[in-house]
């Protein structure tokens, strides 16, 4: 599998280090500026980000909605690990009420 691809709890080996800090994708810029604050950092040019998708989850619904339920099925499966760990649930990413994996 693509590096690019690989569920975040492979990559970031969850269980081989004690992290004290998770930030997240939705809340980026409260998540940084909290993490600089830990940090005593007050000096940060914190110019706005690159690079970012500008995805939200009605976006994430409009892809999904052509794929077929195995498929998603497969992704959660792949991920579940991923959404346990950052508490999120696919069914309000694919706008199905009920997908039954």
């Amino acid at each position: 599998m693509d590096g690019h691809w690989q569920p975040y709890t492979v990559v970031c080996q969850v269980c081989k280090f004690k992290y004290n800090f998770i930030g997240k994708y939705e809340t980026f810029d409260n998540d940084f500026n909290s993490l600089l604050k830990r940090l005593n950092v007050s000096d940060w040019n914190n110019e706005k980000r690159r690079g970012a998708s500008g995805h939200n989850k009605w976006t994430y619904q409009q892809l999904f909605s052509s794929l077929p339920d195995n498929l998603i099925c497969r992704l959660k499966r792949l991920y579940n690990d991923d959404l346990q760990l950052f508490n999120y649930r696919i069914e309000d990413y694919v706008n199905r009420t009920t997908l039954i994996c």
